[in-house]
């Protein structure tokens, strides 16, 4: 069984569960959790808990795979709780789910972190330490509380959008050197998806100007990428 999480307005992740074999995956959403989820877990003996979808009981061994489409719930998809305890509810199924996830030993995409469901939760300064190491030419950036302000004009620039999704580079005419950045970011974060957005002056200088790690599934190719990363060798 493949998990696939996401919110109840995300079309593309529904559509995403109905490309795999009937009963293969199955979708989780914050605002059908109350309907469709129990949960009954050993923290002492994680593999003996039980999930319960759609009536139906499954043990950790038995979920192969998690797609998730959003780093977090927000609390306005518990509508079904009480307005004043939503927050606190969003808080502690975002919580257990974090847990939930990083027990889980299948493959993922993306797998959780410390502090989101899915992809990277490192500070924007920590990014930025990393893909200097990384030797990634980055594009100026003026920060202020995390925020990028009075960044240089990139609008005259030459944009190139980069996607790794389980083995596939997209688009396949991307320039040499946003291919060879692409995979020095995916060999050090080792996630199945990384989409980056790269500006070039002159079509010979390439600098990274952002990163993001949620799954895009509008993207058909990216979708057909997901249902092959899951596929028996």
């Amino acid at each position: 069984m493949i998990l696939v999480i996401s919110n109840i307005a995300n079309n593309a992740a529904s559509a995403l569960v109905d490309m795999f074999p009937a009963e293969a995956a199955v979708l989780i959403t914050a605002s059908e959790f109350h309907q469709t989820v129990k949960v009954k877990i050993s923290v002492n003996n994680f593999q003996s808990s039980v999930l319960t979808i759609n009536n139906k009981n499954i043990i950790p061994d038995k979920i192969t795979g998690v797609i998730t489409t959003t780093p977090y719930f927000l609390p306005q998809e518990f509508y079904y709780i009480e307005p004043a305890d939503r927050s606190y509810v969003c808080a502690e199924l975002n919580a257990f789910f974090i847990y939930f996830l990083s027990q889980l030993k299948c493959k993922k995409f993306n797998p959780s972190s410390q502090r989101t469901l899915t992809g990277l939760s490192m500070h924007k300064i920590e990014l930025l330490k990393t893909f200097h190491q990384l030797k990634i030419p980055l594009w100026k950036v003026h920060l202020k509380n995390g925020i990028n302000i009075d960044a240089e004009d990139d609008t005259k620039l030459e944009h190139y959008k980069a996607t790794i999704a389980g083995n596939v580079l997209l688009p396949h005419t991307l320039p040499e050197k946003v291919i060879i950045y692409m995979q020095r970011i995916s060999e050090f974060f080792l996630l199945p998806y990384i989409q980056a957005y790269f500006v070039s002056p002159n079509e010979k200088e390439f600098f990274l100007l952002d990163i993001l790690t949620v799954p895009d599934l509008e993207n058909e190719e990216v979708k057909g990428a997901v249902v092959n990363y899951f596929k028996p060798i």
